[in-house]
């Protein structure tokens, strides 16, 4: 039998100092598309623009993040949005970010997306402020040809294609919560102050998913495990 042996005072006291612990992102890659393809570089697109590709889910996750490969940009928006017949629809998700150099660039959004497999979303990339260089997978038998729209960025409204060619190759990739990171206690792929108030509820109900340190016994050493594990978080 597991026993508790911590006291709520002692609780509160371990909790004390968390408040002002910066949220953290856990997340595991789960599918992309042309990520694993070598990639070309050329001048495509313009601030103040947004492209749109149709993506058909391969998997049921919670999508959390989704990186695009591109150039430095200082004021880019990745969005996941509706198929509306076709075109573009309603913003499911979407998060501004910011990126110093060439690579995978792309926040977490605040809030998880239930992706379902099977089903057709648009994702879409723009910068606000400047260009930036497209990079987009080469052009082999494996590539996948995406929808590729327009539209200015303060419109709203106005789409334009489809267009084909090679800014339809865009490297992509999709990311869920890290389900092995043991400091995302309630599973939303950021590390805040809720992951160590689940812990706690879970040391006093006496759940075993709270023995932390795998002694078979609820005690304040599994507190200080969970504390260390979320200070060090889950990169």
């Amino acid at each position: 039998m597991r026993t508790r042996t911590m006291t709520i005072a002692a609780l509160a006291a371990a909790l004390a100092g968390l408040a002002c612990t910066s949220s953290t992102s856990a997340q595991a890659f789960v599918e992309g598309v042309n990520h694993d393809i070598p990639r070309l570089t050329t001048w495509t697109a313009t601030r103040g623009h947004e492209q749109a590709f149709l993506w058909t889910a391969q998997s049921d996750f919670d999508m959390v993040q989704m990186l695009w490969h591109t150039s430095a940009i200082n004021d880019g928006v990745i969005r996941l949005r509706e198929n509306d017949g076709g075109r573009p629809g309603t913003i499911l998700r979407e998060v501004a970010f910011s990126t110093t150099s060439m690579g995978w660039g792309g926040d977490a959004f605040d809030d998880p997306y239930p992706v379902l497999a099977g089903e057709e979303y648009f994702v879409t990339f723009t910068s606000r402020t400047n260009d930036y260089r497209d990079f987009v997978a080469v052009d082999d038998p494996s590539a996948v040809q995406m929808t590729y729209y327009w539209q200015p960025f303060d419109s709203g409204s106005s789409w334009n294609g489809p267009f084909s060619g090679a800014p339809g190759r865009r490297p992509i990739m999709f990311y869920e919560p890290d389900a092995a990171c043991y400091a995302d206690f309630d599973g939303d792929g950021s590390l805040t102050i809720f992951d160590f108030l689940g812990f706690q509820n879970a040391f006093d109900a006496g759940d075993a998913a709270a023995d932390c340190d795998g002694d078979t016994e609820l005690t304040i050493f599994d507190f200080l495990c969970f504390q260390n594990l979320f200070d060090a978080g889950c990169g």
